[in-house]
């Protein structure tokens, strides 16, 4: 049975926007949007965890971001920069994981981990060591294992935990609860 890993970065843009700019980056508690252009309107393209907590979303007009958000920090996303660091992100994971380990863009990786979950202390512990060492290199990570990789993609997003292991031959229950 394939066991299939998706690692979702939900604040990917940010986090790596933080990581670039090193000590000139804004603290984690100051909101941080990154904006871009949909059509005539700049909109907010990407938001961490602060300016999500404000009520700040993905969609919405930069102007009501930042009316909403009195010192809120905004910036041009660069969606191009972003997929380029994912890729060495999965290149990361390829070196350290399994052999088989593919950018899913925008904000995840899929790691086939058939057979190589013994080499880490099982899957439990191998997502866990996965999204502890992303945490430490300050970039927020959620991760999901299962038979396919469709369900480990949407346990990842909105299964609800930081790491979720479905037993093998177990997906079909793991499933409906979550949102359609």
């Amino acid at each position: 049975m394939p066991r299939v890993v998706s690692l979702f970065l939900p604040m990917w843009p940010t986090d790596r926007f933080r990581r670039k700019s090193g000590d000139a980056a804004p603290p984690s508690e100051t909101p941080l949007v990154l904006v871009g252009r949909d059509g005539r309107r700049r909109v907010v393209l990407a938001t961490d965890a602060a300016a999500h907590s404000a009520g700040l979303r993905i969609g919405m007009p930069a102007s009501k971001a930042q009316a909403l958000v009195p010192g809120l920090i905004v910036h041009d996303a660069e969606p191009e920069a972003d997929v380029e660091a994912l890729e060495r992100l999965a290149l990361w994971a390829l070196r350290r994981y399994a052999p088989i380990v593919a950018a899913d863009p925008p904000d995840g990786i899929v790691i086939d981990t058939t057979g190589a979950d013994h080499l880490h202390g099982g899957e439990a512990a191998m997502l866990g060591e996965m999204v502890q060492r992303l945490a430490a290199a300050r970039i927020t990570a959620r991760a999901a294992v299962a038979d396919s990789w469709g369900a480990a993609h949407a346990l990842a997003r909105f299964g609800g935990r930081t790491t979720i292991v479905v037993p093998s031959f177990e997906t079909a229950q793991a499933i409906p609860p979550l949102p359609i």
